[in-house]
Parts: C-alpha cells; sequence; structure tokens
C-alpha cells in the first residue's frame, strides 16, 4: 500500500472525523418525543457523537454498541452521565423496560431488516418514538466534485461517486404497531482537511470492495487533484414515527 493511503487509514481511525449532529434536531427529536423524564435506547450508539447531544439535553439513555473498542471509548466518554452502555447487537439485546424513545444516528442499516422493526415497537413504550438519522457529506464546490468524479472514472468507474454513499432510509412499515411522520433534513457545511475527508470515503463499503491496490491509487490521484481543505455541505436527515 502507498504512502498516502496508508496515512488516509491512519487518519481514518481517529474519532474526530465523524461529523456531528445539528442541535435542532435533537430538539425537534426530544420535542416530538415528549419525554418527560422517559428514558431512551440508542441503537449503534458508536463513540457517542450522538449520545451526548442527548445526554446535554438531561436524556437518560442505554447506549447499544456491538464494538467492544467503540464501546470503551463511548464509556469513558460518558463517564458521569446518566448512561449506560451495552456491548450487544441490537439484534441481540435484551431490555429490561421500555423506552419513550429510541434514536439510532447512521447505524440503523446495519441492524438485520429481518427483525429491527418489531425489535423497536418492541423497545418503545405506547406512544412512544422512533427516530432514526443520517448524515450525507459532498463537497460544497462543483469543482472539488468534478475532479473526484475524473479520478473515479480512472480508476474506479463503477463507484458512482455523484450519488448518496449511503443507502437509502428503508420505508416504514406498515406493521408491528409504527405510524410514519413526516421526515425533515437539516442542511450544514463544514471545513474539513482533504485527507480527511478522503479517509472518510475509504471507511464505505463501495471503497473496501475495491481491491487494495486500486483504491490505494484513487485515494493518491484525489489527494493529488485537490487543495488542502474541503468544504463539504451535510444533509443530515431525520425520520421519526410513533407507535399506535
Amino acid at each position: 500500500m502507498t504512502e498516502v493511503p496508508e496515512r488516509i487509514r491512519r487518519t481514518g481511525s481517529r474519532d474526530r472525523l465523524r461529523l456531528g449532529y445539528p442541535d435542532e434536531l435533537v430538539a425537534d427529536v426530544l420535542a416530538y418525543a415528549r419525554l418527560d423524564g422517559s428514558p431512551a435506547i440508542e441503537v449503534g450508539a458508536g463513540s457517542g457523537r450522538a449520545t451526548m447531544k442527548f445526554v446535554a439535553r438531561g436524556v437518560r439513555i442505554t447506549a447499544v454498541e456491538p464494538n467492544p473498542r467503540l464501546a470503551a471509548v463511548l464509556t469513558r466518554r460518558v463517564a458521569g452521565a446518566p448512561v449506560t452502555v451495552a456491548v450487544s447487537t441490537f439484534e441481540d439485546y435484551v431490555p429490561d423496560r421500555r423506552f419513550g424513545l429510541l434514536f439510532s444516528a447512521q447505524a440503523w442499516h446495519r441492524v438485520d431488516p429481518a427483525v429491527r422493526w418489531r425489535k423497536a415497537a418492541e423497545a418503545v413504550t405506547p406512544g412512544g418514538v422512533v427516530a432514526l438519522f443520517w448524515n450525507r457529506e459532498r463537497p460544497a464546490d462543483r469543482a472539488v466534485n468534478d475532479e473526484i468524479r475524473a479520478a473515479h472514472q480512472v480508476y474506479a468507474p463503477r463507484v458512482p461517486f455523484d450519488r448518496d454513499m449511503l443507502p437509502d432510509p428503508p420505508p416504514w412499515p406498515g406493521i408491528h404497531g409504527l405510524a410514519h411522520r413526516d421526515s425533515h433534513v437539516y442542511r450544514w457545511q463544514v471545513t474539513m482537511p482533504t485527507v480527511d475527508f478522503v479517509a472518510t470515503l475509504a471507511t464505505r463499503s463501495a471503497y473496501t470492495a475495491l481491491p487494495p491496490e486500486t483504491r490505494s491509487t484513487l485515494f493518491a490521484d484525489i489527494l493529488g487533484r485537490l487543495d488542502n481543505e474541503v468544504q463539504v455541505a451535510v444533509d443530515t436527515e431525520l425520520y421519526q414515527a410513533r407507535t399506535r
């Protein structure tokens, strides 16, 4: 592996690469959930970017995270806060109570589709809320997008950079007692070092599936085309539903 992709790999392991979520989103979820002291459960808490946003608003949380390394980071981050960290997949987790809110940031697509809706409905109280949200990022500058697409055309033409890299949000089912509520999109921007932006690409399945040498050459070419920083446009998509 070449020197530049190795630098990307090291950079990609850092928690600072994970973007946060807008305060407005958290306020909207809590206004809709009307917890009134009821606790929440988080699915796929990771290192706690979303967790800490809800904790700051006084929410008691059971944070379910299957990756022991991330769960350890989360445990350190929430020390002293009203957060219980459960090292488990959501599929295997058996809660000892029901919750007024289930939320999942950037992780719901990893839960087994065969059981996730049933498990969600069982985890929340009648009238409780399921809130799912994702960040979708892209360079804000059209010229930067064009340069990255040009690199893809040379080295990875089957990877559609000009499309969303995350899976489409799963449709709300008409079963398991979930009622659909309108979605929201929060648009914001952040400036990132270009090496960090490319490192975020390295974590996505479309790129991990590439042969290592192809991936290395592609990332090196992208870095060679761009300045040191990238202005990134972020769409944070929120989907909420209430149990009947």
